[in-house]
């Protein structure tokens, strides 16, 4: 969706059609893992962890959202034309952040790093992802943002995806 209320427009992106809570409205105790959940997922911008089976979470929407802006970016993601769900993981698995993050700024590897870091029954640091993503927008648009220079980004250096307890 995009807004045309404003002098810039704004682009949305939404889809309920997989939808579902992670947490109970009642008790607001968050849904157990089960790593032998059903997969609900589209397969190119699947989340690892939902694409192997395992309940969905907070992180999982993340790492999604993650993989729709680097393939509105690139046009692709290294998988996106396979079809067969085993090679999509295995590309998923074995593609480093530097080359699946490539041409976006670097800071944006930070945002992936912490969306697949993420433990399944905790709540994202949104404010830390919004200053991750600001940081982004300040390196392509070059106008200063405002960003406290105190705030640290706490993810590794290495950029590679973090796939040990997932094998």
């Amino acid at each position: 969706m995009i807004s045309v209320d404003s002098l810039s427009p704004v682009s949305f992106l939404i889809d309920f059609g997989l939808a579902q809570q992670y947490y109970n409205p009642t008790t607001y105790q968050h849904t157990l893992y089960n790593p032998h959940d059903k997969v609900i997922s589209t397969l190119v911008f699947s989340a690892i962890m939902g694409q192997k089976g395992a309940t969905q979470s907070c992180h999982d929407n993340l790492e999604s959202f993650a993989y729709t802006i680097i393939y509105s970016a690139h046009r692709e993601l290294p998988w996106s034309d396979c079809h067969n769900p085993k090679a999509v993981l295995a590309k998923k698995l074995g593609t480093p952040f530097n080359k699946l993050c490539q041409g976006l700024p670097d800071h944006f590897c930070d945002f992936l790093l912490y969306a697949q870091q993420l433990d399944f029954d905790k709540k994202p640091d949104y404010q830390l992802l919004h200053l991750i993503l600001m940081r982004c927008l300040e390196i392509e648009t070059n106008p200063p943002v405002d960003v406290p220079p105190s705030v640290h980004i706490p993810v590794g250096a290495e950029h590679i995806p973090v796939v040990s307890r997932w094998v």
